[in-house]
């Protein structure tokens, strides 16, 4: 199953890329109170994202929880702002049972790497059975991506 939370839709068209590669179902994820502009504005101080990020406002809830129906294989998507998942990635992994997944994080991000948002989440959920991360790029081949899907 690939989970994945995108609200330019680079994030969604590499859980695309993924699902055409290893298959299986594709859910988006949303935050409760849909993100604006203005909210996503990162050189502005107080937008709601900076917020969410620094910890000065809670993490938003979703929009709705994701039936898991039982995936023992769970790719998580996100795009990476201030170097870690965004909040709402939080709120989906707190709110569902991942305990007997093995989740596999992917990324996307101009340049950011995806070696501090692995270090977030291994720290902020330690009960997750992380696999190594990858981050989504322009120069990334189905081959490569094959391969760490398949890396156990």
């Amino acid at each position: 199953m690939i989970i994945y939370f995108s609200e330019t839709g680079t994030t969604e068209k590499a859980a695309e890329r993924l699902q055409g590669i290893v298959g299986g179902e594709a859910v988006r994820i949303a935050a409760a109170q849909p993100y604006t502009n203005e909210d996503l504005d990162w050189r502005v101080e107080d937008s709601r994202a900076n917020l969410e990020q620094h910890g000065k406002i809670a993490a938003p809830g979703l929009a709705e929880p994701v039936e898991l129906g039982g995936a023992t294989e769970v790719f998580l998507g996100f795009p990476i702002w201030w170097g870690i998942p965004p909040k709402v990635v939080d709120s989906f992994v707190s709110s569902h049972e991942l305990g007997n997944a093995r989740v596999h994080p992917f990324c996307t991000s101009g340049s950011s790497p995806m070696d501090e948002a692995e270090d977030y989440l291994r720290s902020a959920f330690p009960q997750i059975a992380w696999t190594n991360g990858l981050r989504f790029h322009d120069g990334l081949s189905d081959e490569e991506i094959r391969a760490w899907a398949d890396a156990r």
